[in-house]
């Protein structure tokens, strides 16, 4: 029998994928192959063909462990199954880390998946992988994916948060569900009288966050600035996001960047300065997208960090908390496992 095929990314039939993501009932714009190559360039993926879609072969208990090694004949039959895999390499070895600007990824399919096929997929992961940073996989496979977890011990996982908004209603609907801070928060924010600016440059937005988020934020990089000027670029030409920014007095104070596929609107990027932040303007500019979107998106995801304060904030919207399962494995070989202890113990020193 035969598992999941890891294939690398030249391997990756674009159209085949993409086609597939877009009638997954998981779909997520972070799993386009395109959204992919800028988060993670040379990611991989795990693929089960449509020639053996409808068998028995593909199980967590398959004992052949194709690589990159499919004749073209069934290349071209296209996808039953896929799941995308952030590649980047540690001590040498090939492990897997969720990229920055890609929250959830996970195991994506034209039908709802059995446990038994997500399984199937798992086994592959573990076959392939003895170090997992962290894997997160999509809200909506949460409650199937803990029930095969069961199986793996290997397996560490852990429940993460993020919050999601119901925006199919009417506008009056959605601000109704506003609470009572929000409101008397919004009120402020329009008497401030914020001028909304449309854009397609990023740039400002960075430079809001660098210089007045950053050096309060522990672990931000360096290389996460001119990642998002990329990703931003691919993404508006792609004509999937919208940067917004509001001015006061001639100066921008608050920006927001936007991502929209498939009646998904996610937050993506914000920032604000203190008169920014004193004017309620990142309010302002969520209330002013919710107007525009009511109707026209079903669901709007706030990508939540785990940060008490800042789900509180969202959830003083109407959102909602969505559980998503983040996966980690640790079987490095012992040497390697005592330098990243001695790493750990070095930075926590500092």
């Amino acid at each position: 029998m035969r598992a999941p095929v890891l294939l690398h990314r030249h391997q990756i039939d674009d159209v085949a994928w993409n086609a597939l993501i877009d009638r997954s009932p998981h779909l997520t714009i972070y799993a386009y192959t395109w959204y992919l190559d800028v988060v993670s360039p040379g990611w991989k993926g795990l693929t089960v063909d449509n020639s053996i879609a409808d068998s028995d072969q593909w199980t967590a208990n398959s004992t052949q462990d194709t690589t990159g090694d499919l004749p073209n004949s069934e290349k071209a039959s296209g996808y039953f199954a896929v799941m995308p895999l952030p590649i980047r390499k540690k001590w040498g070895l090939t492990t897997l880390q969720q990229p920055l600007f890609c929250q959830y990824l996970g195991i994506f399919s034209g039908n709802t998946l059995s446990t038994e096929k997500i399984s199937a997929f798992l086994g592959a992961l573990g076959r392939h992988f003895s170090y997992i940073s962290d894997y997160a996989f999509h809200p909506l496979q949460a409650n199937v994916l803990q029930k095969a977890l069961v199986h793996f011990s290997e397996f560490h996982f852990v429940e993460k948060t993020t919050h999601w908004l119901d925006l199919d209603s009417t506008y009056a609907q959605i601000a109704a569900r506003y609470k009572i801070d929000r409101r008397n928060n919004l009120k402020r924010s329009i008497k401030k009288g914020w001028q909304i600016i449309i854009s397609t440059d990023a740039r400002p937005l960075l430079s809001l966050f660098r210089d007045n988020h950053a050096p309060k934020i522990q672990g931000v990089k360096e290389y996460a600035f001119p990642l998002f000027s990329k990703l931003a670029e691919v993404l508006l030409k792609q004509k999937k996001a919208k940067i917004q920014y509001v001015m006061f007095n001639g100066e921008i104070r608050a920006g927001v960047m936007f991502l929209e596929n498939n009646g998904t609107g996610i937050y993506i990027f914000n920032a604000a300065d203190a008169i920014g932040r004193q004017g309620n303007a990142r309010t302002f500019l969520l209330d002013q997208y919710f107007q525009q979107a009511a109707g026209a998106l079903h669901t709007f995801d706030f990508e939540s960090p785990e940060a008490a304060g800042i789900a509180r904030f969202y959830e003083s919207f109407g959102a909602e908390k969505r559980v998503f399962i983040s996966i980690k494995k640790n079987k490095l070989p012992f040497p390697l496992r005592q330098l990243q202890e001695w790493r750990k113990w070095i930075h926590r020193a500092k």
